[in-house]
């Protein structure tokens, strides 16, 4: 495995494991090829645990500067194939890829305070969110289509979640994303799965509903 020292030092502690975490649904070989992950987010804000793919054999993060200032930057943990180049999204510059993507991504506020309270108790908020998130998403010149959206009850908290799944005959590119949001302490964190490829292969027909399946083992 291979693994880039976090900026800020953060931690990242990944053990093989083949006994599915709760939440995933047997079926598939998902309960097969999967791993538990602990990350300890910058300045121990929280410690989060889920299950992922044994695919995302590399792990990075870095801060997701912007021209914008503080208010717009980024604090970004990065999982994905060692097989596929390592791109950290920067406000300055950045070609978005457009093919050989397969990722998740944990992302939030760099500043926000390990003094600052965190109250699970968030379903109101959530709601509100969501239907905030979904117009974003909507009006995001590159992703526009919605396939799904819900808010669920996962482990202590709600989380929002909104799927994208299309295709793109004229490119012949699958674009598959599952974009989950619930509160940390002051602010909001984000778990989003995304893939862009050209292969109809089982990694591609699963995606979507193995993404759910892990984002539900999210535990902080």
């Amino acid at each position: 495995m291979k693994i880039k020292n976090a900026l800020w030092g953060a931690i990242l502690l990944m053990a093989a494991c083949h006994q599915p975490g709760p939440g995933i649904t047997p079926g598939k070989d998902i309960t097969l090829n999967s791993k538990k992950v602990t990350v300890t987010l910058k300045d121990s804000i929280a410690v989060v645990t889920l299950y992922l793919p044994k695919r995302y054999d590399t792990t990075f993060s870095w801060i997701h500067y912007s021209d914008c200032g503080r208010v717009c930057e980024k604090q970004k943990y990065r999982f994905q194939p060692k097989t596929l180049p390592i791109i950290k999204e920067t406000g300055y510059f950045y070609d978005r890829p457009k093919d050989s993507v397969d990722q998740f991504t944990i992302v939030h506020n760099p500043y926000i305070s390990p003094k600052d309270r965190d109250n699970p108790n968030n379903k109101k908020f959530m709601y509100q969110f969501h239907d905030h998130k979904k117009w974003d998403v909507i009006h995001d010149p590159y992703l526009k289509t919605i396939s799904s959206d819900t808010v669920e009850k996962i482990g202590d908290r709600y989380f929002s979640i909104i799927v994208i799944d299309t295709y793109d005959s004229a490119h012949k590119i699958y674009t598959k994303r599952v974009l989950s949001s619930t509160t940390l302490r002051s602010s909001t964190i984000d778990f989003d799965f995304e893939l862009l490829t050209k292969n109809k292969d089982s990694v591609t027909t699963h995606f979507i509903s193995d993404a759910k399946a892990y984002l539900r083992t999210i535990r902080f």
